[in-house]
């Protein structure tokens, strides 16, 4: 009867740590479905952003008039002047 009792009791404890398993299981599907919406939600909001160019000429050419055209420096027998 001893056997049969120990055999009983491992039976259940499995029992149970397989239910919990499927439980949590079933709790991770919630949670993802759950994430799922929340992602469909906020994915509905469009976001404009401006493209990014591929190569500095095409960014420069985008802003021509943005860009400050060089100095011109007087050779007066100096070096040229820093930004000191």
């Amino acid at each position: 009867m001893n056997g049969n009792s120990m055999y009983e009791v491992a039976r259940q404890r499995v029992a149970e740590q397989q239910r919990a398993a499927r439980q949590a299981g079933e709790a991770r599907q919630r949670r993802a479905a759950a994430r799922g919406r929340h992602a469909r939600k906020e994915a509905t909001e469009a976001v404009a952003t401006p493209a990014i160019p591929d190569f500095a000429d095409e960014m420069f050419d985008a802003a021509r008039d943005a860009v400050p055209a060089p100095r011109r420096e007087t050779t007066r027998g100096r070096h040229a002047r820093s930004g000191r």
